[in-house]
């Protein structure tokens, strides 16, 4: 009987110990779901520089780095060899939510811009997440959807993205960068959603159905773009088109990104209206005296 009751509290405890491990278990589980993208040729210091502005570990996130031939294999045929450079420096933070959007902030990232990279992980499919985007000193960024999207993939809740949207988004990213830098970001942010909604939307079935949707939203931005700008977004959107998305499920998304590059654009073009009241007064009393 003695017996039995030693071996009884003996079968509890390892019942309790399972049960402890099993639980421990599960909170790794749960972090694991953030994920934390290392540039590869970052220095050791400034690895873990970037994991303390992302506020975790590489004990509570899952820690992976990218190298630069996973760069140049989504970039190499869409950006030039020095916009896509030689070494892997931005990193990233991933934490894909069961709600709430996507939510994507950058620092020291001066080419591509958060509204970009939102716009980027629409058309990749990727619907819920908090994003950060950082680097040790100021790069341009052309990189940082590899690193998001990999991070992504490789977090708890993540899937396997396609490969074409993996391109398509990189290209998006590449085109809507390159007509920044003739525009302005977020002009330029917003003229690539607009027409990637009406496409959407519509569904031309046709190459020269997607170029007339790509010639009537530029118009109604009041921009002049050249034959080349005009094939290249026409090229660009021909490949989102065929990626079949589903207007229903992102329009939300899109609605999103389009007012709040509204707001940032209305925001600057009243910075620039005064600026240019202070040059004219300025001017005024110059000539003066």
């Amino acid at each position: 009987m003695k017996f039995k009751t030693i071996f009884s509290k003996f079968i509890i405890a390892i019942m309790v110990l399972a049960l402890s491990a099993s639980f421990g278990s599960s909170r790794v589980y749960a972090d694991a779901y953030k994920v934390v993208t290392l540039g590869g040729d970052l220095t050791n210091d400034q690895k873990e520089d970037m994991l303390k502005y992302f506020g975790v570990t590489r004990q509570d996130a899952n820690v992976i780095e990218v190298n630069i031939d996973e760069e140049r294999k989504y970039l190499g045929n869409i950006a030039t060899s020095q916009q896509i450079g030689t070494k892997s420096i931005s990193s990233s933070y991933v934490e894909p939510t069961s709600s709430g959007g996507l939510n994507v902030s950058t620092n020291n990232i001066y080419w591509v811009s958060s509204s970009m990279i939102k716009n980027a992980l629409i058309t990749a499919g990727v619907k819920n997440a908090n994003v950060k985007v950082s680097a040790p000193f100021n790069v341009s960024g052309t990189a940082a959807l590899t690193g998001i999207l990999k991070g992504f993939e490789n977090s708890g809740s993540g899937n396997k993205i396609d490969e074409a949207k993996k391109q398509a988004a990189n290209d998006e990213l590449m085109t809507t960068g390159d007509l920044g830098d003739k525009i302005g970001k977020d002009k330029a942010a917003g003229l690539i959603n607009d027409i990637k909604t009406q496409v959407v939307k519509e569904k031309p079935s046709t190459e020269e159905g997607v170029r007339k949707i790509v010639e009537n939203v530029t118009n109604n931005y009041n921009l002049n773009l050249s034959t080349g700008d005009i094939d290249k977004i026409t090229t660009l959107m021909t490949k989102i088109n065929g990626l079949n998305l589903n207007f229903n499920d992102i329009k939300g998304q899109l609605g999103g990104v389009a007012d709040q590059l509204k707001g940032s654009l209305s925001s600057s073009e009243t910075q620039g209206f005064f600026q240019k009241i202070a040059n004219a007064i300025k001017e005024f009393f110059s000539n003066l005296f």
